[in-house]
């Protein structure tokens, strides 16, 4: 199993959305998703650098990592503002990009406060229902799923 996010960058006061898919090996996509990464004035190429800005590519990393993971088990945040909910971590929890910025704290969650985040992957409620449905029963076997991200620009 494999997520990946994707979702272009620009300069536009508007929050971008991408998406976000699981995908299985031997039947290819099997669930997709709705997703942001940061807020829209954090959008825009290389903002990723910044915090909150979008969560780093991992091409952008400073030490060679071919995926992020994500725990399949969520880390219950009801009262974290923004989350409330259920989270699931992004490891390495501290990553330095090549341009020198510092990203840690990251999950996938339920998008619960303004639109958007502080770098992490978020949903709407719908979509974080369906994305915690799927992700249950597909991963169940799982520990961790690998995380690729990249964006367009």
């Amino acid at each position: 199993m494999l997520l990946f996010f994707t979702m272009p960058l620009d300069e536009t006061s508007q929050l971008n959305r991408g998406r976000l898919f699981l995908i299985d090996e031997a039947q290819g996509i099997v669930g997709r998703w709705v997703a942001t990464s940061s807020t829209a004035d954090k959008q825009g190429v290389k903002d990723w650098n910044v915090r909150g800005g979008a969560l780093p590519p991992t091409y952008e990393l400073s030490q060679p990592l071919a995926f992020y993971s994500v725990a399949v088990n969520p880390v219950d945040l009801k009262h974290v503002k923004g989350v409330e909910g259920n989270g699931y971590p992004i490891t390495p929890f501290e990553v330095k990009t090549k341009d020198g910025g510092t990203r840690s704290d990251l999950l996938i969650h339920r998008d619960a406060n303004v639109p958007g985040s502080m770098g992490c992957i978020v949903l709407s409620d719908g979509e974080f229902a369906d994305f915690e449905k799927v992700f249950a029963e597909k991963c169940q076997q799982h520990k961790e799923v690998k995380l690729l991200v990249g964006y367009t620009y």
